[in-house]
């Protein structure tokens, strides 16, 4: 089964990969595909990401397919950078991972230590720990100057080594890249422009990904902020 990519982010371990690629994981919208580099999600209408690759025709395909990967001719995507300050829409912690998430704002505030329960914490592909951990690095390397860029270098130095023991290959495979300040493309859209209309595309990302990505954003930088 082959697929031709029609966009793809910079980095993607796809751009890397000749031949094939196996499915590891599949979904209604995408699958996982496990390559020589990495790992990628191949869907249709799932948004550009770090991770994503967007294919013309999209067909759900069991564990231990094998696909072929192109990418002559795409585009490649790379998130937009803010120019001036914004104001944001307010958040809240997630109820999902209530006070392991207070503790981590605080720990970003200056104040305490991050909660370790709160990396692999809640249901889902991606938990919301993980996300909300993820949209925080990604809000302090875009946003938080050089001092945010050191606090998000520390969250990832806490965060990375125990998500390798704590969460799966997929969530580990995001947080890596949000430690490197990529999200998707919605995340840094709000990011860019403070819309919250932005927040209704998140909404579509994930079962409660997306959400939990942005409230990890928005609070790290209002607790830097306080």
């Amino acid at each position: 089964m082959s697929f031709r990519v029609n966009a793809l982010r910079t980095g993607c371990p796809a751009l890397c990969v000749a031949g094939r690629a196996t499915v590891f994981a599949s979904f209604e919208h995408s699958y996982y595909v496990e390559t020589s580099d990495g790992i990628a999600c191949v869907g249709k209408n799932i948004g550009l990401g770090p991770l994503n690759i967007v294919v013309e025709d999209f067909e759900a395909l069991p564990p231990g397919s094998a696909v072929e990967i192109y990418v002559g001719g795409s585009k490649v995507w790379t998130p937009s950078l803010p120019d001036e300050p914004r104001d944001f829409p307010q958040q809240k912690v997630p109820k999902s991972i209530g006070k392991p998430g207070t503790a981590f704002l605080k720990w970003i505030g200056g104040s305490g230590k991050p909660d370790d329960a709160l990396i692999g914490l809640g249901p889902g592909l991606t938990p919301a720990g993980d996300d909300f951990v993820g949209g925080a690095m990604i809000s302090l390397r875009v946003l938080g100057g050089d001092a945010g860029r050191i606090l998000a270098d520390r969250v990832a130095a806490w965060a990375l080594p125990l998500a390798r023991e704590r969460t799966n290959r997929i969530s580990l495979a995001h947080l890596e890249r949000a430690a490197e300040g990529e999200g998707h493309e919605a995340l840094h859209d709000l990011l860019n422009t403070g819309d919250e209309k932005h927040l209704e595309r998140l909404a579509n990302v994930g079962h409660t990904s997306g959400l939990d990505a942005a409230a990890g954003a928005l609070l790290a930088l209002a607790s830097r902020a306080g």
